[in-house]
């Protein structure tokens, strides 16, 4: 039991950690391809850093590796299928998360619908949006329906 608390601590003071460089990684590359590389060069972080961040963020699903093309060195992007469950934790990560997307800053005070990191539709009425979104749409459980900054009702819907 005290070494299961032990490990719980320490997966989340590791996923914590990891956040950060996501969340710039997805900055810089929105959904694009991204190399070891190209963070090493945008972001600035040692090359060392890089390659246990690529590991572990995959490992724990944050990056989808893209498949070899006779290139030597392994392509990455960031996984679509996190935005809901981040969004889904709120916080400070999902405020991270719709900052680094480039959302806040055009969507300030609007509900936005997401399916990954594509923003499907956006509204300041909420129930409207749910309309829209919900009644044409044939991908349950990938849809997310949140606030952007500070609307009148703070709500997360998924389907």
């Amino acid at each position: 039991m005290r070494y299961a608390l032990k490990w719980q601590i320490c997966h989340m003071r590791n996923v914590t950690m990891m956040m950060k460089p996501f969340f710039e990684a997805v900055r810089a590359f929105k959904s694009g391809p991204f190399s070891s590389t190209d963070l090493v060069k945008r972001l600035g972080y040692a090359s060392g850093y890089v390659r246990n961040f690529l590991s572990q963020a995959t490992r724990e699903g944050l990056l989808v590796p893209e498949p070899r093309v006779g290139k030597r060195e392994k392509i990455f992007r960031a996984n679509p299928r996190v935005v809901r469950d981040i969004v889904r934790r709120g916080g400070k990560d999902k405020e991270e998360l719709l900052n680094a997307i480039g959302l806040r800053s055009k969507y300030f005070g609007e509900y936005v619908a997401l399916d990954g990191f594509e923003v499907i539709d956006h509204d300041q009425d909420l129930y409207r949006l749910g309309e829209r979104v919900f009644s044409n749409r044939e991908a349950p459980g990938r849809i997310v329906v949140t606030n952007v900054g500070v609307p009148k009702k703070i709500i997360t819907v998924e389907v």
